[in-house]
């Protein structure tokens, strides 16, 4: 915990600035105690000169017999004394504020000596010299002023003395400063390492809450924007990651039934293959039976059409599977397909016997692949005609609702169990368990159907109604 604190910014930032300053302290301390001394002395000097030049300029307007009040005051505010003499050297005024004794009155020989002269004795002194003239008299006078310099000293000693006790405040304040400095700079960047910390972990929902427009502020804005930009993008990356499962998940599934198609396809090809072989062989053995050849070369002919039909399926699958395949979108009337279907079908329901009931509304269209969409509708009314028994009926309706065109097939006299439903549009399914081409058919029709729907995004169902089997199938309305 020690080492922690010791590595953290609040410890950095109050050490530097405590540090910092303390040595301010001490140099601006040390620099008043260097300097002090000669800057009092050009000060006084400076001051007494120029107190000097202000009684010369002065001079001209004052009164010779009036002059002890105002060199007494300037006397006074400047602890200096002032000595005034005629050009023989009589004195005129003299002020003793010092109280150490006269000063000497020069000769008139050596007043030029007395310009800018410091005494050199254990009592520092320093005098200076000036000409001057009052308005009632046209006699020229001297003007001396000597002023201690020894009060600067002392000064020194009691800074020097004072260095403990002020080292101590000094100490005290900078201490105090700066850990508020600390605490006070630091809070925000505290704040915004949180943030931080959150955002490496994957939780977006801190959010810091530093405000200001200075660089903090800036960053802190800046980490919200990162904050907001980084979800935005593990969400996407999220998104993407699913649907790429989701993806992979469709093509095992698709390799899957490609695979279980291939199969089933090779079995069905196999029976009548063997067939074919045996009955071939027979043949050209003329063994038994097998001597009739017009009879059995008629029923290899019958073998080839189904196996010539299953291969036509088979490359309308692929071609339907392949993902290249669009199909076409252009205006079709289903009224028509349906019309024309079941007059193709006619014979096939003739000849078992069964009625269409139809109920066709005219000129609805739907968008779509028009020979496409007749195989799937020629496919639904050829499976209910085959599927029924004879002297049964197929209802057949077509009409819209709201924005779709719906088709309803219905064969009577049948019945499918509810676990057949669920299997019907795979491929190669047949209700019946001879699986018996004549009566079930290949098992590849209501597979194409759905593909075929599935490619024009129709909605479509097979299930059992009172009379007997229903498809339905719905498609948008051409608009």
């Amino acid at each position: 915990m020690k080492n922690k604190f010791k590595k953290s910014i609040v410890y950095k930032l109050f050490l530097v600035t405590t540090l910092l300053l303390v040595i301010s302290s001490i140099c601006t301390y040390s620099i008043i105690y260097m300097l002090l001394p000669n800057y009092y002395h050009k000060y006084k000097k400076m001051t007494i000169e120029n107190q000097l030049d202000s009684i010369v300029t002065n001079s001209p307007k004052l009164d010779i017999n009036n002059i002890e009040e105002y060199l007494g005051q300037i006397s006074f505010n400047n602890n200096a004394n002032i000595v005034v003499t005629d050009e023989y050297g009589n004195v005129i005024y003299f002020t003793n504020v010092l109280q150490k004794g006269l000063v000497a009155i020069p000769k008139k020989e050596d007043l030029s000596h007395f310009k800018n002269i410091e005494k050199t004795n254990t009592r520092p002194m320093y005098t200076s010299y000036r000409k001057i003239k009052f308005y009632n008299s046209e006699e020229k006078y001297n003007l001396y002023l000597t002023a201690p310099l020894q009060p600067v000293s002392e000064a020194s000693k009691v800074l020097f003395l004072l260095i403990p006790y002020i080292g101590l405040v000094v100490i005290l304040i900078s201490v105090i400063g700066g850990l508020i400095y600390s605490k006070v700079i630091s809070k925000p960047l505290i704040s915004m390492n949180k943030v931080a910390k959150e955002m490496a972990k994957l939780d977006f929902t801190k959010k810091c809450t530093v405000k200001g427009e200075d660089e903090i502020g800036e960053l802190s804005q800046s980490l919200n924007d990162l904050s907001d930009n980084l979800r935005i993008s593990m969400e996407e990356l999220q998104r993407a990651n699913e649907q790429l499962l989701d993806d992979i998940a469709k093509e095992r599934e698709i390799e899957k039934k490609r695979r279980e198609f291939i199969a089933t396809i090779s079995h069905e090809l196999k029976t009548p293959i063997t067939i074919l072989k045996g009955q071939i062989e027979g043949m050209l053995s003329n063994i038994g039976i097998y001597k009739d050849r017009n009879k059995y070369l008629k029923r290899n002919l019958e073998v080839l059409n189904d196996m010539e039909y299953i291969v036509k399926e088979t490359l309308e699958i692929s071609k339907l599977e392949s993902q290249g395949f669009k199909p076409k979108k252009e205006q079709v009337s289903l009224s028509k397909i349906v019309e024309e279907c079941i007059y193709n079908t006619s014979f096939i329901s003739k000849r078992k016997n069964i009625f269409i009931d139809k109920n066709i509304k005219e000129d609805l269209f739907v968008c779509g692949d028009s020979k496409l969409l007749k195989k799937v509708v020629n496919n639904i009314i050829t499976n209910a005609i085959n599927h029924s028994p004879e002297n049964e009926k197929v209802y057949a309706s077509l009409y819209e609702e709201r924005d779709e065109i719906i088709l309803k097939i219905e064969n009577t006299g049948i019945y499918i169990e509810e676990n057949e439903l669920k299997e019907i549009f795979k491929p190669f399914y047949r209700i019946e368990k001879s699986r018996n081409r004549k009566s079930g058919g290949s098992g590849l029709g209501l597979y194409i159907v759905k593909m075929i729907l599935d490619a024009h995004n129709g909605k479509y169902s097979i299930s059992n109604s009172e009379k007997g089997v229903e498809f339905k199938l719905c498609l948008k309305k051409y608009s």
